[in-house]
């Protein structure tokens, strides 16, 4: 099974002025799809073109050769423009209708008459 998550991107970590790094490797620090915020790391590939309020795919498939199995957790796709915005907008109206379905009913309130 393949899996991917949404997320979009709110801040680029990368060796700069203000950030010291052992390596030249880029994370980003993104809000999921489903509310959670995460720091991740970018494929190679992408590390000098992902920016802020970027949409994209994180990579969940398993590290092979791991046991028990563990998600990547890499972003490995930047969806920018339409393709950006739309997939956006449909898991955050999936996680609204989702939401809906979750809430508890109000319930009446059962009153017992206090005797004494």
């Amino acid at each position: 099974m393949v899996q991917y998550h949404l997320g979009k991107v709110l801040k680029v970590i990368k060796q700069d002025k203000d950030v010291v790094s052992a390596d030249a490797s880029v994370q980003a620090i993104m809000e999921m799809w489903d509310g959670n915020q995460l720091i991740l790391g970018t494929d190679p590939g992408l590390a000098g073109q992902v920016k802020a309020n970027d949409v994209v795919l994180i990579d969940y498939n398993p590290v092979p050769g791991v046991s028990p199995p563990v998600p990547k957790m890499v972003a490995v796709k930047i969806l920018r423009g339409k393709a950006g915005k739309d997939s956006w907008e449909l898991f955050k109206k999936y996680k609204e209708e989702k939401s809906k379905l979750a809430e508890p009913k109000e319930s009446p309130v059962l009153e017992i008459p206090y005797s004494r």
